[in-house]
């Protein structure tokens, strides 16, 4: 009997070769010609993970095809070309019987029947993990040895010996020697483009590629191979079963791997070191760019900024609009070497209201940790104590303006001199201007001599005073009202003023793409993280609920409803006796249902 026949072929990675499609379709139309069947077409994918589905089209094409025409047939190599996932696996064995399609194999000659299919749908996916495991030990002990355990930086060749030629060795210290004279990696990649240097694998220079990232350790500017240190397992790949492409998560430090390779150093400590230097200027000048007007008119300063991270690419999210974050990598269109030089496909944007509500919503519950308050205290005391101590004397900034005046009369002397010695005529603008500075200086002398030393117990005074001011019970007020304002009267100022906290607590977040208009999903990473996931149900739900009355409270004070201190009792009193209430529903509730919404060890979801 004649049957109608599809046949799939698929080879895994790039480094195998098209040969192997052409090799397993030979196969099949051989098999199918030897059965006197009648083959209605094939497809293939090419360098496509068989643990994927959505991204490869042939196998999604075929399954099409099975569901327009009558198809008998479905015919592979082995099993494992369909798939090495065991839920893909049972979903597309699932649809072709529903089609009434077999599935079969030209090793074995027969059909596949639902165990074969599920056992080696299984031993497929065990393999990749083994394989896996075994790969990144493999990393680790090359590390651990001083040796490549990825792709070879620029500047090095087969061996991770320095270029012998020393054109790439010369071109890298003088990257880092530009960027420490002050040029910025935009100019440098354009600089070096015009001068017809080849950067990274050949390519085109790109300022990223220079800049990178510093907590990351990426670009030409963080990386540690250069002065000799290799570090390993920064971060972790994984795959969102929702868009089939890996997203990267920071590994603690504790879990990076170092070693130290003397021989690999081409930039020096001292050279390193004023690059850093410059960096962390630059970072300053971003994160406190507000204290500078004009700096603050160029680049704004939101709540959440430097913060945001895409969750398919790790780029940065950042305005792009009007008031909307997307992803730069995705807006750039740059290829993601982490993607295997994919453009980012999450396309997914939020408004920074929405953002900044999500976020601020979720830090209440942070707030019952035991010693939060306390540790938030603690810190506006050190940073008030180091500006005082960081504060210059008054004798300082005398001995300073003294020195200034005396280098413009020197200054001015010279002048004179020089208009003498030339035979021009003496300007009276010069003497009157070195008259003035004289008067000046005379007087800075007078004060510097009265000038004296603030007295050291007056120093541990102020920090009491600081202590008693900015205590815990002091603290949770402010907090709480800045709160109150940020999130109902979304208040800019409170926003500014709350970005310590939030910083101190939500360390990144990270931004993904859900289907269709529902909104970006949200995940933080930080302190707040470890708060909440320490905490169980009854807790989270009492925390969120007192959180919710707090805020209603301060909105009904605000609005004027309670205006009495009655008023406000009876209100408490009905918060408390909806919280009783509250109590056996939440006791009912399973720790799954927390975790199923999102809360992870180092992480939750919003």
């Amino acid at each position: 009997m004649t049957k109608n026949v599809l046949f799939y072929a698929r080879y895994s990675t790039d480094r195998q070769h098209e040969v192997s499609i052409e090799t397993q379709i030979e196969l099949g139309e051989a098999f199918v010609k030897q059965r006197g069947w009648k083959l209605a077409a094939t497809y293939s994918d090419a360098a496509v993970s068989g643990t994927s589905y959505q991204l490869r089209p042939g196998i999604q094409s075929l399954m099409a095809h099975v569901k327009r025409e009558r198809i008998d047939v479905v015919l592979c190599v082995t099993v494992d070309r369909l798939s090495r996932d065991i839920e893909h696996s049972a979903k597309i064995l699932k649809e072709l019987r529903y089609r009434d399609a077999d599935i079969w194999t030209v090793h074995a000659g027969t059909p596949v029947t639902d165990l074969e299919m599920a056992l080696r749908a299984a031993l497929s996916h065990e393999l990749v993990e083994q394989i896996r495991y075994r790969t990144r030990e493999g990393m680790k002990t090359a590390v651990k040895k001083g040796k490549a355990s990825t792709c070879l930086a620029y500047g090095y060749k087969l061996s991770q010996q320095r270029d012998a030629n020393g054109d790439r060795i010369r071109g890298l210290r003088r990257i880092y020697q530009l960027y420490a004279d002050g040029m910025s990696p935009r100019d440098i990649a354009h600089l070096l483009n015009n001068e017809g240097v080849p950067g990274p694998r050949g390519r085109k220079w790109r300022d990223t590629a220079i800049r990178g990232h510093v907590r990351r350790g990426s670009g030409i500017l963080n990386n540690e191979s250069y002065i000799g240190r290799i570090v390993w397992n920064r971060r972790q790949y994984r795959k969102n079963p929702e868009t089939e492409r890996r997203t990267a998560r920071a590994n603690d430090a504790t879990e990076w791997v170092f070693k130290e390779v003397p021989e690999m150093r081409i930039v020096s400590d001292e050279l390193w070191q004023r690059v850093k230097d410059r960096q962390r200027q630059v970072g300053e000048l971003f994160d406190f760019g507000q204290s500078n007007r004009l700096n603050a008119t160029h680049r704004p300063e939101y709540l959440l900024s430097g913060m945001l991270e895409c969750a398919e690419c790790g780029g940065p999210y950042a305005i792009s609009g009007k008031d909307r974050y997307s992803c730069t990598n995705r807006k750039k269109r740059l290829p993601i070497d982490d993607l295997g030089g994919a453009c980012c496909g999450n396309s997914k944007t939020i408004t920074r209201h929405e953002l900044e509500e999500r976020v601020l919503n979720c830090i209440p519950a942070a707030f019952y940790s035991l010693d939060i308050f306390d540790r938030i205290s603690q810190k506006l005391v050190a940073h008030e104590v180091s500006k005082l101590k960081s504060a210059p004397s008054r004798k300082n900034q005398l001995t300073a303006e003294l020195a200034t005046v005396k280098s413009q009369q020197a200054s001015l002397m010279q002048q004179i001199q020089d208009r003498n010695a030339e035979g021009r005529p003496r300007l009276a603008i010069l003497d009157d201007h070195l008259d003035e500075l004289e008067v000046t200086r005379e007087k800075l002398v007078m004060e510097l001599a009265a000038a004296e030393e603030p007295a050291a117990e007056d120093f541990q005074e102020k920090i009491a005073r600081l202590k008693a001011q900015f205590n815990a019970a002091n603290t949770e007020i402010a907090i709480r009202k800045l709160l109150f304002l940020a999130r109902n009267n979304a208040d800019e100022q409170a926003k500014r003023r709350l970005m310590p906290i939030v910083r101190d607590l939500i360390q990144t977040v990270v931004i993904g793409k859900t289907p269709g208009h529902q909104p970006a999903s949200l995940q933080v990473h930080g302190d707040i993280a470890n708060i909440m996931a320490s905490m169980d149900v009854i807790d989270i739900m009492q925390q969120q609920f007192v959180a919710a009355a707090q805020n209603d409270l301060l909105a009904r004070i605000a609005s004027g409803e309670i205006d009495t201190e009655h008023k406000k009792k009876k209100l408490l009193e009905a918060y408390a006796e909806e919280l009783l209430r509250k109590y056996p529903e939440w006791e009912n509730l399973q720790m799954s249902v927390v975790a199923g919404a999102g809360f992870e060890p180092a992480a939750f979801r919003l």
